[in-house]
């Protein structure tokens, strides 16, 4: 049996989760579902939700941590090397801590404009995790920070375009990830997204 995915697709870190396994190979059964019109979810408050034979987890964090731990062919994704992974952990707690936070604070009903400062801060941090020119958001290896944060940063480009002459490493980033087979997986969630906010 699949794995089972509860989701909203224009959710940055539903789509993270939809990017992991198509970088996997996995195929994953999803539900698009409605957090405040389905019972389920309202208790549990979390969207994504996977569930893998009887096994329920949410946060999109941790459900990319154990799909990789239990379908990945290696630990290229997320490597068993505590230096490697201390960086990919520093840069996924910096989604969750500051960009997920962010971009469902921007995702509700409110004056976008007003944002436009602390996404642009968002995005001088992230062109400094390229100081090192490394190719991916924490070395020179696609990792599960790479496909956290892919969904993130261009749901808030949605919002506030990257600056190409301003950020060149965090752009090179995105148009590296757009060339990759899985990131056709963010594409439908960001055109929703797009769509909402009347920035078609």
């Amino acid at each position: 049996m699949r794995p089972k995915l509860y989701m909203s697709e224009i959710c940055p870190s539903a789509r993270a989760v939809v990017l992991t396994a198509k970088v996997l190979e996995l195929t994953l059964e999803l539900k698009e579902v409605q957090p405040c019109k389905d019972n389920k979810f309202i208790q549990q408050h979390s969207i994504p939700t996977l569930e893998d034979s009887g096994y329920v987890i949410w946060d999109s964090h941790a459900i990319i941590a154990f799909l990789v731990g239990k379908y990945g062919k290696d630990d290229s994704l997320y490597p068993r090397d505590l230096p490697k992974r201390s960086v990919i952990d520093q840069r996924l707690r910096f989604d969750s801590g500051v960009i997920s936070f962010f971009t469902r604070t921007i995702l509700n009903p409110i004056m976008y404009e007003d944002n436009v400062n602390t996404i642009t801060e968002i995005y001088s941090v992230v062109e400094h995790f390229f100081d090192e020119n490394n190719e991916w958001i924490a070395g020179n290896d696609l990792t599960i920070a790479d496909l956290s944060l892919i969904p993130s940063i261009t749901s808030l480009g949605v919002v506030v375009p990257i600056d190409e002459k301003k950020f060149p490493k965090l752009a090179r980033w995105i148009k590296r990830a757009e060339a990759m087979p899985f990131y056709e997986a963010n594409i439908k969630g960001l055109c929703k997204l797009r769509d909402s906010l009347n920035r078609c």
